[in-house]
């Protein structure tokens, strides 16, 4: 009884690792100081000749959206550049905060 008992534990402790996995997502776009959004043909990009530092990293997906970064540490060396990053939504607020797992700066 106690083997099923355990053998029934690790199940689901697998299936809550799985579905954790599912929720990571691939995303493309700038790290930018959140002072230095701006808009640009009603799209959110990243001012480059921006000289203003609030401290806030946030992330501007090709897109236009602007999300807020968890791991403000992982972001800052990559201000003003184009990244390739896998995230999660963050437990904080999952619509708009992201936790960064991976981050690689993309060409030119």
């Amino acid at each position: 009884m106690k083997r099923m008992a355990w053998l029934f534990v690790g199940i689901l402790c697998s299936a809550a690792l799985l579905c954790a996995a599912d929720k990571q997502t691939k995303m493309t776009g700038s790290i930018c100081d959140a002072k230095c959004v701006t808009k640009v043909n009603n799209l959110n990009t990243c001012d480059s000749n921006c000289t203003t530092k609030s401290g806030t990293m946030v992330f501007v997906g090709n897109k236009g959206k602007v999300m807020q970064i968890e791991n403000q540490e992982m972001a800052k060396p990559h201000e003003n550049k184009q990244v390739k990053m896998t995230a999660v939504p963050s437990e904080a607020q999952r619509e708009n905060t992201l936790r960064i797992i991976e981050l690689s700066e993309q060409g030119p």
